[in-house]
């Protein structure tokens, strides 16, 4: 792929969590009064309408909810990615967060298959969660 693909644009709410990934730390934002993840980030909780959260581990593996491969590039910058699939991911921790990333496995995903979150690195300033599966994650070397 070029170098030239669009990167998110953190704002106030979500670049804690963009600043973790560049660590190398998978969080989510987590209500101080339910508990309850966030995802999105946002001020309030869709839960329990708190403004009170903080930023948590998470163990990055997850359930594949569904998949889709993209065969035409919609622009310019994904002209040499096609085709490549994306994923939607249920996270281990609370079944209503659902996230979305790229796929790293030469394959086609399964529906419920156990994922786990690979780190991308894009550039010094930021990395993306992409999945993989997780069942291969131990045969590699």
């Amino acid at each position: 792929m070029s170098d030239d693909r669009p990167l998110p644009y953190p704002d106030r709410d979500s670049e804690p969590y963009w600043n973790a990934l560049s660590k190398g730390e998978f969080k989510l934002q987590r209500c101080d009064d339910c508990d309850a993840f966030r995802w999105p980030p946002r001020a309030i909780c869709n839960r329990c309408h708190s403004f009170r959260a903080s930023w948590s581990s998470l163990s990055g593996r997850g359930r594949i909810l569904s998949w889709t491969c993209t065969h035409q590039a919609f622009a310019p910058a994904y002209r040499d990615a096609v085709p490549y699939i994306v994923v939607q991911v249920q996270l281990a921790e609370q079944d209503d967060i659902l996230m979305i990333g790229g796929w790293r496995a030469d394959r086609e995903p399964m529906a419920n298959e156990a994922v786990r979150v690979h780190l991308a690195k894009r550039n010094d300033d930021f990395t993306l969660p992409d999945w993989e599966p997780e069942s291969e994650l131990y045969s590699r070397s």
